[in-house]
């Protein structure tokens, strides 16, 4: 099969955030089972180039960035590059590919309305949404009202309009269902993790060097992994910072927490060590003694569980930052929504190595037998053939 997929997101290939780790190892997943893989991605430069077996093609629309800078800070868009899938020029490029293909996978549905229905209608193209998330304009309030509702009906528009709706839990596809939305159009195709990159016996060396680098040879590490620009991850470091920091530093004093990823704006935060971006995030949790994920709100599923569990840490988390992955309670991490509980967590595991240590396994054990992305590719891979197979053409 030939399947292009469609990317409103510039950083698609940086894999340091949920969406553009699960856009790659699909990808690359789909490219090891003999696919041709085309990925097509927004952008100032026009390039093409090969990367892990996919042929990436960035692409250029007619309007200059100046003109995108202004229409992003009208609109509230960060991502300015993704107002080219309006663009005249970027759809006539874009559209040289999609022709070529069999299938074509949107990964942003508030931005993919003119491609789900003129691939789909015009073209004659299957056309696949693959949902991060779904609903999140409604689900979290991290824009103006006017441009959840906007993001809310151009979403629902991608919905009517393509053969297939990938999520990533049974969670999200019973919240499509409970808006209307045809279930037999709807499968699961969960999150997942390379438990192979993601596993702490390739990294035993570099630790020692990692704690040298940022002073931590003598403390305890608590790791939280996740992007600053997402609304949910902020505030689960405020949290971290006012609350949790000095709960664990009262009983246990040589500890640290570490942030892992994207910084929005400089931060200073006692106990807190912000690494920024960093190209190996296994590496990091290596390094680490216990992983957080203190979140109070958010939308489909938590890759740094995933990953946290693959590196076979012990992990306390909210029902929140576990919701949809089918964790248990004190088998695979500890889960609580009291704040001070969850400190009281941490601590227990700091102190409580043998607890800690069969979490961790347990976990790993887990991630391995549900969420490689290996297995979670070759599931993809069936769906669509079947869906070659029942609409050689679509009507």
């Amino acid at each position: 099969m030939k399947i292009c997929i469609l990317s409103s997101f510039e950083d698609s290939l940086l894999k340091d955030t949920g969406y553009s780790v699960r856009i790659y190892n699909l990808a690359k997943s789909l490219a090891k089972l003999n696919n041709k893989v085309f990925l097509i991605i927004p952008g100032f430069n026009t390039n093409i180039k090969q990367i892990d077996g996919l042929i990436v093609y960035i692409i250029r629309g007619f309007l200059p960035r100046w003109i995108l800078t202004i229409l992003g800070k009208l609109l509230g868009i960060t991502k300015i590059t993704s107002i080219y899938f309006y663009d005249p020029v970027f759809i006539l490029r874009a559209r040289k590919i999609i022709q070529q293909c069999d299938i074509v996978q949107i990964e942003q549905q508030s931005t993919g309305v003119f491609f789900a229905i003129t691939t789909n209608k015009i073209w004659r193209k299957p056309v696949v949404a693959d949902c991060h998330d779904v609903l999140q304009p409604l689900r979290i309030n991290h824009t103006n009202i006017l441009r959840r509702i906007l993001e809310f009906f151009c979403e629902m528009i991608v919905y009517k309009f393509v053969n297939l709706i990938l999520t990533v839990s049974e969670e999200e596809k019973e919240l499509l269902v409970s808006c209307g939305i045809e279930q037999s159009k709807i499968k699961v195709i969960p999150n997942g993790v390379d438990t192979n990159e993601f596993d702490i016996n390739k990294y035993i060396r570099s630790v020692f060097q990692l704690r040298k680098q940022y002073g931590l040879e003598s403390y305890r590490i608590v790791t939280f992994v996740g992007n600053m620009e997402y609304l949910p991850n902020r505030e689960a470091v405020k949290l971290i910072a006012f609350r949790i920091a000095a709960a664990v530093k009262k009983k246990v004093p040589n500890v640290k927490f570490l942030i892992i990823g994207r910084i929005s704006e400089k931060t200073d935060m006692p106990d807190l060590i912000f690494t920024g971006r960093v190209d190996n995030v296994a590496k990091f949790l290596s390094a680490s003694d216990v992983a957080i994920a203190p979140l109070l709100r958010g939308s489909g599923t938590r890759l740094k569980i995933l990953e946290y569990f693959s590196c076979a840490l012990p992990v306390v988390s909210t029902t929140i930052g576990v919701k949809g992955l089918g964790v248990r309670n004190g088998i695979h991490a500890l889960i609580t929504d009291n704040i001070d509980e969850f400190s009281d967590m941490i601590i227990e595991l700091l102190r409580d190595r043998e607890l800690a240590s069969k979490l961790g396994e347990s976990s790993r054990r887990f991630v391995m037998m549900k969420y490689d992305w290996g297995a979670i590719g070759k599931r993809l891979n069936v769906i669509y053939e079947t869906m070659m197979k029942n609409n050689p053409k679509i009507a």
